[in-house]
C-alpha cells in the first residue's frame, strides 16, 4: 500500500472514522491468509482490502520511521521494536480526554497481562504523540504514568517527534493516522484512533481503527501471537 501525504480536513478525519466503522460491519468473504501472519483474517478483511485505507492493514508490513524515545532519550526505529518481540503501537496527544484514554488502556492492559503471564520480553508497546509542542518529555512521561504504564518492565516506548512538522510526517503520512486541529471548543485535535498489532516479523496482524475493541480483545490477540 502506498502511503500518500495529505492535508486532512475535519471532513477527512470524520470520513475515515466512518469508513472504519462501516467496514467493521462487513462480512468475511473467505479471503486467503497472507504469508507471515499468525492470526486468522479479520471478518472485514476483504472490505479492508477494497477500501484502500491510508494505514497498514492485516498482512502488510509495518512502515519504517525513527522517533526519539523520551524514556531513554535515544532514537528508536520501528524495525527495532520487532524481531525479538511483537508490538502494539498507537498514536495520542496528552490533552485528549476521549479516545486517547481508550487507546492507552488497551496497551496498559496488554502490558499488565504480559507481566502476569511471564511474556514481557515478547511484547513491546509504543505510543507516539502527534502534539510535541505541548507534549514535552516530562508531560508525556507523566501522562503515561497516570495511564498505568509500567516503565520498570522495560518494554514501553514513548516516542515524541522533534517538531509538529515531523509529527505530521510520521503519524499521518507514514502510519495513516489522520488528525487535525479542532475548530470547535473542546479537545484541541480530532483524530480517528488507531492501534496496530504487529508480529515479530514486522507484519501487521490487526489494525484497530475508529471504535476500539475492549482491552480483553487486544490481550487475546496478543496471546495468540505469543503462543504461536
Amino acid at each position: 500500500m502506498t502511503h500518500r501525504p495529505s492535508q486532512p480536513t475535519r471532513r477527512t478525519v470524520l470520513r475515515a472514522t466512518g469508513s472504519a466503522a462501516a467496514i467493521g460491519l462487513a462480512g468475511c468473504l473467505g479471503p486467503s491468509t497472507p504469508a507471515n501472519v499468525e492470526l486468522p483474517p479479520p471478518d472485514n478483511y476483504e472490505a479492508l482490502q477494497e477500501a484502500d485505507l491510508p494505514y497498514p492493514i492485516y498482512g502488510e508490513d509495518l512502515p519504517e520511521a525513527t522517533v526519539p524515545d523520551v524514556l531513554s532519550d535515544q532514537p528508536v526505529s520501528s524495525s527495532s521494536l520487532v524481531g525479538d518481540s511483537h508490538l502494539l503501537l498507537t498514536f495520542v496527544y496528552t490533552r485528549c480526554n476521549g479516545i486517547c484514554l481508550t487507546l492507552a488502556s488497551g496497551l496498559v492492559h496488554a502490558q499488565a497481562r504480559a507481566a502476569e503471564g511471564g511474556y514481557t520480553d515478547d511484547l513491546s508497546l509504543a505510543v507516539i504523540t502527534f502534539d510535541p509542542a505541548t507534549d514535552t518529555p516530562e508531560t508525556f512521561t507523566d501522562w503515561a504514568a497516570d495511564q498505568g504504564f509500567d516503565f520498570d518492565l522495560g518494554n514501553c516506548y514513548l516516542l515524541r517527534p522533534t517538531s509538529p512538522e515531523r509529527a505530521r510526517t510520521v503519524v499521518e503520512d507514514t502510519y495513516g493516522e489522520a488528525y487535525e486541529k479542532n475548530p470547535d471548543e473542546g479537545m484541541p485535535f480530532l483524530h480517528m484512533g488507531l492501534t496496530l498489532l504487529v508480529n515479530d516479523e514486522g507484519v501487521v496482524e490487526r489494525a484497530y481503527a475508529g471504535s476500539q475493541p475492549q482491552p480483553a480483545t487486544i490481550v487475546d490477540d496478543v496471546e495468540t501471537l505469543v503462543d504461536g
